[in-house]
């Protein structure tokens, strides 16, 4: 090898050395064929340079970047052109061989060889060959693009007069090459971004998800997702908390399965399309043997319907218990009060005609009737002092059965038919914690329900049971069914609501009576067999 021929390649290969380390500076495959056709402008001359991918599986060969005479031409303006493997068309003879070439008859070869042909002006406009004329390019030199030993396209070099010499075509080769090399590395790093930023935006999408998942754990209204076939999707805390269904035993199954009347209450809720209005309704659902009141939204979204549910049970017991308030307040009240107006209506007209005795009755009437009422308004401002919490009580060492001995002795004195009430109290109970008051307040109660809604004879009991002193009050009457026991004790409840069998009464003096137990550290319960009659029990703490 002559010294000019070792020349010419050390100059070669410090070029290419060059061109592949500004071609590796370029992230984008687009610069990456700027940059690459300006390093080829100053070493190789031409009038146009395209670019062009191969994919094997339709077999099609597209433009990735041309340039004609000076103008980027965008490469969708070039048309897709398919592989040839009989030999016709250039790009298609490299593709197929893997080897460069060189053309510098190409005039001649697209008038004689079979093949589709195009001129590309500056502006972009295609025209076929020979429609549109004869070639207007001389000389071309083409190169592979090579993958891992597979073409995966060509690269055409091209001008519109004289020709290209074998050693244009090789540093051409290595030039594109080094674009090769660059191009493949620009397109890793790209899709290695492409891969951090899909990773970041699910990283970022797991914890928008995670979060709105804490946030629908913790919003008390309970919310759940049904999907197309009614299977619960998601089943949130407040739910499980509401209905006591816990989400392990609801995800996945249809929710008509576990609730029976599910079918029947979606009928009734309006679910709401898009951002069209959410409209509430509040329903009775019977949930696990439970009787809730709910007041439920829907809205259909792309997972199936979204429904949140807030539990309305208290809300809706108040207003019972408000309405319950005014019909037994008004019912009990009336009575009293209309004889505490007769019969002063009758000492004010009659006045001079009474006896003594007529007049006196007249009175004891009108001062019992007053009794009254100042009970009922007592209980009632009792009852509010002990929802709000307002209610002292003094803890103190008690002599339970000299309570309960005075009690029955004052309360067998207020009773104007005699009662039989058999008292036990052994002599060495001990005393229990809590308020003497109270708990005389309690047996008052608990006596004068014995004697009102029970039979005689009342029996009442003082022992010891379990550490604690225990009291009951046992009546023989027609006893209280099971569905009553635990009723009973709430405000304002009578098992004959319309009050025509029952003596009269607030309904609120059981109520009393177990919430003073309660906040003296003990228990109220009652058990009975219908027709043997009621037992209450009281038991309190030992001081």
């Amino acid at each position: 090898m002559s010294d000019r021929e070792l020349e010419r390649k050390a100059e070669v290969a410090t070029l290419l050395l060059d061109a592949a380390r500004q071609l590796g500076e370029s992230l984008e495959p687009e610069r990456v064929y700027e940059r690459f056709h300006e390093l080829l402008a100053g070493v190789v001359p031409h009038d146009g340079i395209v670019v062009s991918s191969y994919d094997e599986r339709d077999g099609l060969i597209r433009c990735e970047y041309a340039w004609v005479e000076g103008n980027v031409v965008d490469p969708s303006a070039l048309p897709a052109l398919p592989l040839n493997r009989e030999g016709g068309g250039m790009q298609s003879i490299v593709i197929v061989s893997g080897e460069p070439s060189l053309f510098n008859d190409v005039a001649e070869r697209v008038r004689d060889v079979q093949g589709e042909y195009y001129n590309v002006d500056r502006e972009g406009l295609v025209q076929r060959i020979p429609e549109s004329g004869p070639a207007g390019t001389s000389a071309a030199m083409m190169a592979p693009v090579k993958q891992e030993g597979r073409v995966v396209g060509v690269v055409q070099l091209m001008k519109d007069s004289g020709r290209y010499s074998t050693d244009q075509l090789e540093l051409f080769e290595g030039l594109v090459a080094q674009m090769a090399a660059a191009v493949r590395n620009a397109r890793l790093q790209k899709e290695r971004r492409r891969l951090e930023a899909a990773e970041a935006a699910a990283r970022a999408a797991a914890a928008e998800r995670e979060q709105a998942a804490q946030v629908l754990e913790a919003v008390g209204d309970g919310i759940f997702l049904l999907d197309g076939d009614g299977v619960v999707r998601l089943w949130n805390r407040a739910a499980q908390l509401v209905t006591g269904l816990r989400a392990d035993a609801l995800l996945g199954r249809k929710l008509a399965d576990v609730v029976p009347d599910w079918q029947a209450l979606a009928d009734r809720i309006p679910v709401a399309e898009g951002a069209a209005t959410r409209q509430a309704v509040s329903l009775p659902v019977e949930v696990g043997g439970r009787d809730l009141w709910l007041s439920i939204v829907a809205v259909r979204g792309a997972d199936g319907v979204v429904y949140a549910f807030r539990d309305l049970t208290d809300e809706q017991r108040l207003e019972e218990e408000k309405s319950d308030f005014v019909a037994t307040i008004s019912h009990e009240l009336r009575t009293p009060m209309a004889a505490v107006y007769g019969a002063a209506e009758t000492l004010l007209r009659r006045e001079g005609e009474l006896t003594t005795e007529q007049s006196r009755q007249l009175v004891a009437m009108i001062a019992a009737q007053a009794s009254r009422l100042s009970q009922i308004t007592e209980e009632v401002l009792l009852t509010n002092q002990l929802d709000r919490g307002d209610l002292p009580l003094e803890r103190r060492p008690v002599d339970v059965g000299d309570v309960v001995r005075r009690t029955v002795e004052a309360m067998e004195s207020q009773l104007a038919d005699p009662v039989a009430v058999d008292v036990e109290i052994p002599a060495e109970i001990g005393p229990a914690s809590g308020d003497a008051d109270r708990i005389q307040q309690v047996m008052v109660n608990l006596l004068d329900n014995a004697v009102k809604y029970g039979g005689t004879p009342v029996r009442v009991r003082v022992e010891s049971a379990d550490g604690n002193v225990r009291i009951s009050v046992a009546d023989s009457g027609p006893g209280i069914t099971l569905a009553d026991q635990e009723r009973i004790f709430e405000k304002f409840y009578r098992a004959d609501p319309q009050h025509t069998r029952t003596p009269s009464g607030t309904g609120l003096g059981l109520y009393i009576s177990r919430e003073l137990v309660r906040r003296m550290g003990g228990r109220l319960d009652v058990s009975s067999e219908p027709g043997s009659g009621a037992t209450f029990v009281v038991e309190l703490p030992r001081a």
